[in-house]
């Protein structure tokens, strides 16, 4: 097949959406696709390759300054890019599959429009989590954000979502088209345990203690990083050797600094900054344990890097968590908003090494079901079955030629 990925954001921009499409379009390339990526990307790519498997086009775009959106990068394009649309037709896309419903979302249908092919929308996040970054985390600006969200999905011809409590909420708010559960995929060949000589190596290279936990991802408000943090600093006192690890940058980063000096004086709090690729791989091998207090994930991608890399998770039971921490299988669960439970959770987990090391395994047996090529593979499969129904309604309809792209 060829496939067509739009999305308004690409690596080098760092973020789960980001993350998500590259590992598709690598995945599904590798599986012997021709795929093709359109994106707004803030490097100098024009239209080439990356890792030698599929090409990459870039949309123009504005940056929207940081006193707008303060949650990273974010850039708009103000009309269409023909330069673009021409790229997509010479493709000659058999799909296209639109990962975010901004610019390059708009670009996505209205190459469906022109081409007459079908199209398929990922909604991949609870957008109304991340409001406060635009400054519309209001009731009113919650609504309008689940209208514009359902008004563009409804225009698919088939929608996925990563978790079954994000596509609920999709058809609670108004999707009426035809709507799949597809788990996000995660690189499981990268992120894999290493043995206990070789953790022991990686603890002593980042000067961690017995007991080491991290938590890996966006430092932003949405994250719930200072209960985290509160939760550590409660447990810590009946784990007088563990240590938290918090891997990744954002607009929260220097509050949080503040606070952890503030909560564990003695520097048993660390902050490594953004890490990716094999950096990222040995800080989390370095650790025995996961720890999220956010009540906004959806199917979060470094959540299951670190079951790849043999992690137990203590997180919170809140929206998709539930679907890939099974409670007392390779992890444990808390009450949202609550890190006097989280903290007592931390220390259960700890305090039987067999039951820890049994957690382990666990995450990463589930891990595997996320790898990219079985979610490559189950995507494939779906893009098969909505381009035959798609060829059969234009059979039934007589039929018609695209429109002429200039």
């Amino acid at each position: 097949m060829n496939i067509a990925i739009w999305s308004d954001t690409f690596p080098p921009q760092v973020n789960g959406v980001a993350s998500v499409a590259r590992d598709l379009a690598a995945a599904l390339a590798d599986a012997g696709h021709r795929v093709a990526v359109f994106s707004v990307v803030d490097d100098e790519r024009e239209a080439g390759t990356v890792e030698g498997s599929y090409a990459i086009h870039k949309i123009p775009a504005l940056s929207v300054p940081k006193f707008i959106y303060s949650g990273g990068q974010l850039a708009f394009a103000v009309t269409p890019s023909p330069a673009a649309l021409r790229a997509l037709k010479k493709f000659k896309p058999d799909i296209i599959h639109s990962h975010t419903p901004f610019v390059a979302g708009w670009h996505a249908v209205i190459g469906k429009k022109l081409l007459r092919v079908p199209i398929v929308g990922t909604h991949h996040t609870f957008f109304d989590d991340y409001l406060k970054h635009i400054k519309l985390d209001y009731a009113w600006g919650r609504n309008f954000s689940w209208k514009i969200m359902t008004a563009y999905y409804n225009r698919m011809d088939a929608v996925t979502s990563p978790s079954r409590a994000l596509a609920a909420a999709l058809q609670e708010h108004g999707l009426s088209v035809p709507l799949h559960v597809v788990p996000n995929p995660a690189n499981t060949e990268l992120f894999t345990p290493v043995d206990p000589a070789a953790k022991q190596e990686l603890k002593q290279r980042y000067g961690l203690g017995k007991q080491a936990i991290v938590y890996m991802g966006r430092t932003s408000y949405e994250k719930d990083i200072d209960q985290a943090i509160e939760a550590f600093s409660l447990a810590a006192k009946e784990l007088p050797d563990a240590t938290l690890m918090i891997v990744g940058d954002g607009p929260e980063r220097k509050r949080l600094e503040a606070l952890a000096r503030e909560k564990s004086p003695d520097g048993r709090i660390i902050f490594t900054g953004m890490l990716r690729g094999e950096a990222l791989r040995d800080a989390l091998a370095a650790n025995d344990l996961f720890l999220t207090a956010s009540r906004s994930e959806n199917m979060p991608v470094s959540v299951i890097e670190a079951m790849a890399a043999g992690l137990p998770v203590a997180a919170v039971r809140a929206k998709g968590m539930p679907e890939i921490v099974s409670h007392g299988e390779n992890g444990l669960l808390a009450e949202p908003g609550r890190p006097d439970l989280l903290a007592r959770i931390i220390v259960q987990l700890f305090s039987s090494p067999d039951d820890l090391a049994a957690k382990a395994a666990a995450s990463r047996k589930i891990a595997e079901r996320y790898s990219r090529a079985s979610i490559a593979r189950a995507t494939a499969e779906l893009y098969e079955k909505i381009i035959a129904e798609h060829r059969g309604k234009r059979k039934n309809a007589g039929g018609s030629s695209p429109k002429k792209v200039r």
